[in-house]
């Protein structure tokens, strides 16, 4: 009898912590949401003409993870890899942007960007 009292005790105090974890974790539907507008916010700052590649890279990943995440199977946990790597690459991405931004307006792109022919960083 003290057994299972003891043991009905720990399973509760172990729920009780568990539901307080997940309802402190962000739901990775909320996170794919966050990197579509991080992605979004990236694009009005020239990723399309300025870095495709890296714009193609963010918005692969994303779309990998949110596949994942609209199944439904996948634990939170099996999950984290993908959207860690999905989040990295956006959070690059729009780094970049931001620093390009940031700068005179027609070092948006760097050498190989729209403008004058030959235009080069730095003068060279």
């Amino acid at each position: 009898m003290r057994k299972s009292i003891v043991l009905s005790t720990a399973v509760l105090f172990l729920g009780a912590g568990c539901a307080a974890m997940s309802t402190t974790a962000v739901a990775p539907s909320v996170r794919t949401g966050m990197m579509a507008s991080r992605i979004t916010e990236a694009e009005h700052l020239g990723a399309k003409i300025c870095a495709p590649q890296a714009l193609a890279k963010a918005k692969i990943a994303l779309e990998h993870v949110a596949h994942e995440v609209e199944e439904g199977y996948y634990h939170a946990y099996w999950l984290e890899p993908d959207l860690a790597k999905a989040e990295m690459a956006v959070e690059e991405l729009l780094a970049e942007r931001k620093a390009a931004a940031s700068r005179s307006p027609q070092l948006l792109c760097g050498a190989d960007g729209p403008g004058e022919p030959g235009l080069r960083l730095g003068g060279y």
